[in-house]
């Protein structure tokens, strides 16, 4: 008797944002396969083995137009929800990555894995965390027995778990210029005990022995219960009151996450990917980099 399908999940790509460095163009659109294929389609394709339901594309005015053209309502066989990210007037800077998560609050309706549209994470990242989602799913619509409750966390025996790769640092610096990396530190059991958000960091840091290279570090890509959703509405509101006039802090999902266990009782499992390298566009220059090492990822 064969194994049965995995339970699905919806994948959250974030893709709202034009990066200057990039040239304001769409980065998920690129065209980074071996047969023209756009970095978003190798992403999807890599989820499509793994129990991918649904797609969730996190949106602004000046990226939807673009990526619906190229999307639709329905694909490569997922159907698509589109959700914008509005950034007020008085802002220099979008909101942050927890603000991004909760344009999407009204259409998540199981687990879900929240990835950067302007990213290929691999395999071997993948692999064991949407292997963690399909076990979430598979235990009812919200992603463990826990119920919850009006202040965004769980409570009973068997509460869910969110889950998050951890990259060795030196394997996700660009080889040129900066960039920030959320830093781990994993406690027993493989549990997130902090994550720390460090910015402008270059390869040059690690050859000066400021950083050893073999920190595990956050790309951006989570699985979570779906209760997280509302614990993210409670701290991101709860942020925004203290940060009303601000013009470009950002409340971002590693900050968040600093609180989740202690607050709902809600655990982070950190996987170890090894020596696994992502690919980024960040610069112009990554754009051949990605096109001649599709390899890295598995592709």
């Amino acid at each position: 008797m064969s194994d049965p399908p995995p339970a699905p999940f919806t994948a959250l790509y974030l893709a709202a944002g034009l990066s200057s460095r990039f040239g304001f163009r769409v980065k998920c659109l690129q065209e980074v396969g071996r047969s023209g294929e756009t970095l978003l389609e190798l992403s999807v394709r890599q989820l499509l083995p793994h129990g991918v339901g649904d797609l969730v594309l996190v949106v602004s005015t000046g990226t939807y137009d673009a990526i619906h053209s190229v999307v639709g309502d329905v694909f490569l066989g997922l159907p698509v929800s589109y959700v914008f990210q509005v950034t007020p007037e008085y802002r220099k800077k979008p909101l942050g990555t927890v603000h991004a998560l909760l344009a999407a609050e009204e259409v998540l309706s199981r687990p879900f894995l929240v990835l950067n549209g302007d990213t290929l994470y691999g395999e071997a990242a993948l692999a064991p965390v949407c292997a963690h989602l399909t076990r979430q799913s598979g235990r009812g619509g919200d992603g463990g027995a826990g119920t919850g409750n009006d202040q965004g966390g769980v409570s009973g025996e068997g509460a869910a778990e969110a889950c998050m790769p951890g990259y060795p640092l030196k394997d996700v610096l660009p080889r040129a210029g900066q960039v920030n990396r959320a830093i781990i530190e994993v406690g027993d059991g493989g549990q997130l005990d902090a994550i720390v958000e460090q910015y402008n960091i270059a390869m040059a840091d690690v050859e000066s022995g400021k950083y050893s290279g073999q920190e595990l570090t956050s790309m951006n890509i989570f699985a979570f219960p779906l209760p997280v959703v509302a614990f993210a509405r409670r701290k991101f509101e709860a942020w925004l009151a203290a940060h009303a006039t601000e013009e470009v802090a950002e409340y971002i999902l590693s900050t968040m996450l600093n609180d989740l266990r202690g607050e709902t009782g809600i655990g982070t499992r950190v996987v170890p990917v090894g020596s696994a390298v992502p690919l980024e566009l960040t610069n112009p220059d990554d754009l051949a980099y990605v096109k001649n090492n599709l390899q890295l990822v598995g592709l």
